[in-house]
């Protein structure tokens, strides 16, 4: 049975609890245990059941910023919409590439839904200028799309209102030989609903992929642990949360919603 892979950001859960245990799954995925995540995964999907996404809270504080444009843009903006949004960091393209990559193709997909928003907020504004945010949605293909918004704020500003109001951690850490624990650039991708709702789950697609890479290494050099743990399961991760991304989304535009925390 396929495995649902709202696990990556369950909405039932405490938050800083999930940072800390996300913490020590990619140490140990570092390590060379991530076959110990896997068991863990699935303590977590015994635990899923309403597949709906679930509100976190609503947008209420205002945060404005400049766009590729440099026009002005508040998050009132995006009410009346169906908001996909990531951080950007124009230092961290490799990082940055999957949840792009996903936002194009919905983009793609459903081209003529007006309704439709697509936002990235910078969380580098001293390189990431107006132009600059223009020359990525143009390296990206979609320079014409009026439905995109690659968005400059102040820093501090930026990172606060994605920490505490999207409920997006921008940055992650990682256990290094030389260095002990690093910081690295975290991508993921919210929903945030026609009435300004943060939605729950998160997608990480970075996270699947890594996932995803493990499971083959194992199945080739280490079988005899891949067939304990299931290892053959994961080697779609990415396609299916992308296959969960559009489910979200059908549920989203049917305004079908759970309560979650509001903490």
């Amino acid at each position: 049975m396929a495995r649902d892979l709202s696990y990556l950001e369950p909405a039932e859960r405490d938050p800083a609890q999930l940072r800390r245990t996300g913490l020590i799954l990619t140490a140990v995925m570092l390590v060379g245990g991530v076959l110990i995540i896997w068991a863990y995964l699935g303590k977590l999907r015994a635990q899923e059941g309403d597949s709906r996404p679930s509100i976190v809270q609503r947008l209420t504080e205002k945060f404005g910023a400049r766009d590729q444009n440099s026009q002005a843009f508040t998050t009132e903006d995006l009410e009346g919409n169906i908001t996909l949004l990531t951080p950007l960091d124009g230092r961290e393209k490799k990082r940055m590439a999957q949840s792009l990559r996903m936002m194009k193709e919905v983009a793609e997909k459903f081209p003529n839904d007006k309704k439709l928003r697509f936002v990235g907020i910078t969380v580098n504004p001293e390189d990431d200028s107006p132009a600059a945010l223009k020359a990525m949605l143009d390296e990206l293909g979609v320079g014409e799309d009026q439905r995109w918004f690659f968005l400059q704020a102040e820093e501090k500003n930026a990172r606060g209102y994605l920490r505490h109001k999207i409920r997006l951690e921008t940055e992650e850490k990682i256990p290094s030989e030389d260095k002990g624990w690093t910081k690295r650039f975290r991508s993921t991708i919210v929903f945030i609903d026609e009435s300004l709702h943060v939605l729950d789950p998160k997608f990480d697609f970075n996270f699947a992929d890594e996932v995803q890479e493990e499971s083959q290494r194992t199945l080739r050099d280490a079988p005899e642990r891949a067939d304990k743990y299931n290892a053959k399961d994961h080697l779609d991760d990415l396609a299916k949360l992308e296959k969960r991304l559009y489910e979200i989304l059908e549920h989203i535009r049917k305004g079908d919603l759970k309560e979650g925390t509001n903490d």
